[in-house]
């Protein structure tokens, strides 16, 4: 479990308004943010690397799929 102290009050309060005082909304909300953010970066990581020419070939991507999965 983890446990976060906020020390900001302006941010409390803004949390409070949206959230209420259920510590499960406020940590459902913050896990949804880190997945967020999570995703938000691996794009930016796939991107960087077809911007250098390191994309998978499309063919194999989806051959590889099907293997998995039939």
């Amino acid at each position: 479990m983890l446990n976060i102290q906020i020390n900001n009050p302006i941010l409390e309060a803004e949390l409070k308004q949206t959230y209420g005082d259920s510590p499960q909304s406020v940590a459902r909300a913050f896990a949804e943010f880190i997945q967020a953010k999570k995703i938000s970066e691996d794009i930016s990581v796939s991107v960087s690397q077809l911007e250098q020419g390191q994309g998978l070939n499309i063919t194999d991507v989806f051959n590889s799929i099907r293997a998995k999965y039939e």
